[in-house]
């Protein structure tokens, strides 16, 4: 969590992070400025609180986050634009030059941002030219980075934004359930009261107007894919396609409170009925889903998990990553992943690897899946849960799992 940032500097050998300005909204800016949204700079110290340099323009929005902020203009960087003839790379050179000197930073400094590449590689270049004798500019390893294992926990204050994205979410999940139910069927598919098929482009509609309802955004795009559709397990569903009876529909909803903490769930569901081969696959997948929960706890690697749930799907004759790494068809991800101002984010649960571990304040998904192209279906079950202060694991998803949507039209 947030608090274990400077522990995890000094581990490191970490003198300070610095978090580039740009117009692209940014997890690492928004984590270090205590929730507030905004196109500025972060640079905190060890030791020390962040410290936020803003656009003019974002100054009061700034200063709602506690901490302490200066604009841009501070450091001359409008003037320094002129003297520089505009020269953006030139300008900014002497800015950071500025700044780093007034907040005294040197030593090891890791940059981190969301934005443009291009801009990035010249504010790189700039504090090469202008403070490289004052730091070493340091980059982390994937997946490893001192921000990976600080969200790898959450605080209270995340953990309230958490639980009510999840409340948020599951209303609309259950809502688009209901609505799908009261319709009706002809000729194989879902029809309205008029007698026209219902699309999965009018339940995104439907579901969109919920989310706005709920006050959540949909900066991702939500999956609701359809019979192979489903079997694929990021696409997203084709809007055009009619719902049809009886074959399996995977819904994955990952929304967010604005600008802030995501959701992350999944139901698959068949219209009117469920074929007997599905069912008894989803009765499998629930299966894994159920051991999964059951099988978390402090201190677990996450691997472990995973493992499980390759082992019970190989053990029923479907392939899996354990000993099929690129299959396409059985069981072809990761069981889970960490939830906060990102959808993907540690822990990881990677195939027989160490790597990361289950601790308390640990929020994460679980979603064992089975997936057949060839055959025309997919399955899907994802709760996101959180591992409690008595190490019990609570889910934050409130939703039946159930597999049938009976029509009630």
């Amino acid at each position: 969590m947030k608090s274990d940032l400077d522990r995890l500097m000094a581990e490191r050998g970490i003198d300070a992070l610095l978090i580039l300005p740009g117009e692209n909204e940014d997890p690492y800016r928004t984590y270090l400025s205590n929730g507030v949204r905004g196109s500025g700079m972060v640079i905190k110290k060890q030791g020390a609180a962040p410290v936020l340099i803003v656009n003019p323009m974002e100054v009061d929005e700034a200063r709602q986050s506690g901490l302490e902020v200066h604009t841009y203009d501070d450091f001359g960087y409008s003037a320094l634009l002129r003297e520089h003839n505009y020269s953006y790379s030139a300008a900014i050179q002497a800015w950071y030059v500025r700044i780093f000197e007034h907040f005294d930073v040197r030593g090891r400094l890791a940059i981190y941002g969301v934005g443009d590449l291009n801009a990035a590689l010249k504010s790189i270049e700039a504090l090469q030219k202008g403070v490289g004798d004052r730091v070493e500019l340091l980059a982390e390893e994937v997946r490893n980075t001192i921000f990976d294992r600080a969200y790898e926990t959450k605080d209270a204050d995340e953990l309230a934004l958490l639980r009510e994205a999840g409340r948020r979410t599951s209303a609309v999940m259950r809502a688009a359930r209901e609505w799908i139910a009261g319709h009706r069927a002809a000729d194989g598919v879902v029809v309205d009261a008029n007698g026209a098929p219902v699309t999965i482009g009018d339940v995104k509609r439907y579901v969109r107007g919920q989310l706005f309802e709920q006050g959540l955004e949909d900066p991702e795009g939500m999956i609701f894919a359809q019979g192979r559709d489903a079997a694929v397990p990021h696409s997203k569903g084709q809007d055009d396609q009619p719902l049809r009876l009886g074959e399996t529909i995977v819904f994955d909803l990952f929304p967010r409170l604005p600008g802030s903490y995501f959701h992350d769930m999944t139901r698959t569901w068949c219209i009117g009925y469920a074929p007997e081969h599905i069912q008894a696959d989803y009765d499998l997948v629930r299966e894994a889903f159920d051991r999964s929960i059951e099988m978390c706890r402090v201190g677990m690697p996450t691997h472990e998990a995973q493992d499980m749930v390759c082992e019970l799907f190989e053990a029923h004759g479907h392939p899996t990553v354990l000993n099929t790494p690129a299959t396409t068809e059985g069981y072809v991800h990761s069981l889970a992943h960490g939830l906060g101002l990102n959808v993907h984010e540690a822990p990881f649960f990677p195939t027989r690897t160490a790597k990361y571990w289950l601790q308390r304040g640990s929020v994460f998904t679980i979603e064992p899946g089975l997936y057949y192209p060839s055959r025309g279906y997919g399955i899907r079950i994802e709760d996101t849960v959180y591992l409690n202060d008595a190490g019990a694991v609570e889910s934050l998803t409130d939703c039946p799992y159930d597999l049938v949507i009976e029509l009630k039209g």
